[in-house]
């Protein structure tokens, strides 16, 4: 008989490493990108037109890879002078097409390429470990943390420009990312900036996300956590916002399609950024500019036209 997925899981993982006894790593560069705010949010967009309105009045944006691999250009978007995070654009290659079709080494050429613009940090190409991710590549969790590291490690190794290459922890249980945590070992300094993923499919309940993050900070509590593709109601969550130190979202676009509006308005991206919060330049610009009681209701949850 066959054994079960959970049980497989179980027999191939390794223990996890009492993080106790080891001594910390020293600081990580990365540390001086998290440490103007306790917590920062990058309002996601899909396409680079949407960008520089929003970066206009303050707020910082996510950009997938998948929609900039064509740009001719050092420049990425109007307004990428402003402090940017690009994403891998895991999701789209892996749980969609079952592995990636832009090479570490291209990757980081993208990263290098836009390193002379805002950009202050790109994710790692992560596997994830979502089932649409695990049934798409046929692997195992354990082999999605193993190619999500060998990634990060030849990313570096092509170099990035002095960009931050954000590593992702990836997993099911919060047990899963500690392993991952451990694998990773020297590679992750103290007080990273260190993303978590898998968590857009949990939304529904932000307890699970909140225990994950966790087990996490249990064993490393110096770290700075990004959340990717978190939705509201965990944004909105004490315990797993006071666990984060940035997220992003595309979930403002969902939202507005799915209530009849607008999916492509800028305008939707910076409501919805304002409502979570984590975007102080954005509220001092658009009060400057004489919208103070609009952001004011925005914020309150009485949604009002900028």
């Amino acid at each position: 008989m066959r054994p079960s997925p959970l049980l497989r899981h179980a027999q191939e993982a390794a223990p996890i490493t009492d993080r106790r006894s080891i001594s910390m790593p020293p600081t990580d560069p990365s540390a001086r990108l998290t440490a103007d705010a306790d917590f920062r949010f990058y309002v996601g967009v899909h396409h680079p037109r949407l960008a520089w309105p929003l970066t206009l009045r303050g707020f910082r944006v996510c950009i997938s890879a998948n929609v900039l691999r064509e740009r001719l250009y050092d420049v990425p978007f109007l307004g990428c002078d402003e402090p940017w995070l690009l994403d891998s654009g895991a999701f789209t290659q892996v749980a969609l097409q079952g592995g990636f079709r832009q090479s570490e080494r291209d990757y980081a050429a993208m990263i290098r390429r836009f390193a002379r613009t805002g950009l202050i940090a790109a994710s790692t190409q992560d596997f994830m470990c979502e089932d649409l991710a695990l049934r798409a590549t046929g692997l195992t969790v354990a082999h999605h943390q193993r190619l999500t590291i060998e990634r990060f490690d030849a990313i570096r190794d092509a170099g990035t420009g002095g960009v931050h290459l954000l590593p992702v922890l990836q997993g099911r249980t919060p047990d899963d990312y500690r392993r991952h945590l451990d694998a990773y070992g020297g590679r992750i300094g103290l007080n990273a900036w260190v993303g978590v993923g898998s968590l857009c499919k949990r939304q529904g309940d932000p307890a699970v996300i909140a225990a994950i993050l966790d087990a996490i900070l249990r064993d490393r509590p110096d770290l700075r956590l990004h959340g990717f593709g978190c939705k509201r109601t965990s944004l909105l969550d004490v315990e797993v916002r006071r666990r984060l130190a940035t997220a992003d979202s595309m979930a403002w676009s969902f939202a507005a399609r799915y209530e009849g509006r607008d999916q492509n308005a800028w305008d939707e991206a910076g409501r919805f950024a304002l409502g979570v919060g984590g975007c102080p330049e954005a509220v001092q610009r658009l009060a400057a500019a004489g919208w103070r009681s609009a952001v004011a209701d925005i914020q309150a949850g009485r949604s009002r036209p900028f």
